[in-house]
């Protein structure tokens, strides 16, 4: 037991200067000042440790509210789909110079070409009627879908609350529908394509509101479940 103890230390020391590994990962920046994240038993690998974290949390509990990685079944991949997962509403890097969404997207095991990532327009705030935009798209709009169209994803990863919107084409407060999949289907130039919509906490707010983070994990494993990576 000493020499495990040695070990954590040693670990932890690693840790806060930056040298372990573990602390430069997606999974490593939600257990941040919040849970320890290395097992005491050397049998047991660091990976295996942070989902028996994790584990308490996704579990099936009482209320239906809380069953969020219990309820999404995995559906086949379609046929005419060219990559797994759009991200939309992109910012690519953060103003710490921390690309989040590069360590979310290592962490759902997606490797290059099964995934792509749209830069936010932040014209695409000035869309006041959602409804109409969906029938008449704002020129910022026609771009965003023709992204969509470009990639054929199964499904889009929408960013924040305005991409989110322009999406579904209403208004909705994303901490009331983050997590949830939508059917939609892009017509476009007399083209059709479905995909399904789920909406996260964009990863600027995630810097903001690091607590939010292990919240945006549960989404996103939820997202890893449908296309085969869990």
């Amino acid at each position: 037991m000493d020499q495990q103890f040695k070990k954590i230390i040693q670990k932890t020391k690693a840790w806060n200067q930056g040298t372990e590994p573990l602390a430069h990962t997606f999974e490593g920046a939600l257990f941040k000042d919040s849970a320890w994240p290395f097992a005491f038993d050397e049998s047991v690998t660091t990976e295996s440790a942070m989902k028996q974290t994790i584990a308490p949390t996704t579990a099936p509990v009482a209320s239906p509210a809380k069953t969020a990685m219990k309820v999404e079944p995995k559906v086949a991949l379609k046929a005419d789909a060219l990559s797994l997962v759009l991200f939309v509403g992109d910012s690519y890097v953060e103003a710490s110079g921390e690309d989040l969404l590069g360590k979310m997207i290592v962490a759902m095991k997606l490797r290059p070409g099964e995934f792509n990532r749209v830069p936010f327009n932040e014209k695409l705030e000035d869309v006041n009627d959602l409804a109409k935009n969906l029938t008449e798209p704002s020129a910022e709009t026609i771009e965003l879908l023709e992204q969509i169209k470009k990639f054929k994803p199964n499904i889009v990863v929408s960013l924040g609350a305005t991409v989110t919107n322009i999406l579904l084409g209403k208004r909705e407060k994303l901490s009331g529908i983050h997590g949830q999949f939508f059917d939609k289907t892009l017509t476009l130039n007399n083209e059709s394509y479905t995909y399904q919509v789920m909406p996260i906490f964009h990863p600027d707010f995630l810097i903001i509101n690091p607590n939010m983070k292990r919240t945006a994990w549960i989404d996103l494993q939820k997202v890893m479940e449908r296309v085969g990576k869990i």
